[in-house]
């Protein structure tokens, strides 16, 4: 699959939003919280992203 993701800087952007619980991998956790040291975004935030920039690429498919 050809990486369409940007860096984890570059993962925020202001939304509306709904809050959810979901329970994730502590790989998946512990890099996004070294990301966010490294960047100073939120690392819920780069996951929210992550996850609208694959909703956007497949939802039109």
């Amino acid at each position: 699959m050809e990486d369409f993701l940007p860096p984890p800087d570059k993962l925020i952007v202001k939304e509306d939003n709904s809050k959810v619980t979901i329970l994730l991998s502590k790989k998946s956790i512990t890099f996004f919280k070294d990301q966010s040291k490294k960047s100073g975004v939120p690392y819920q935030s780069m996951i929210k992203r992550v996850l609208d920039l694959y909703a956007d690429k497949f939802a039109h498919k």
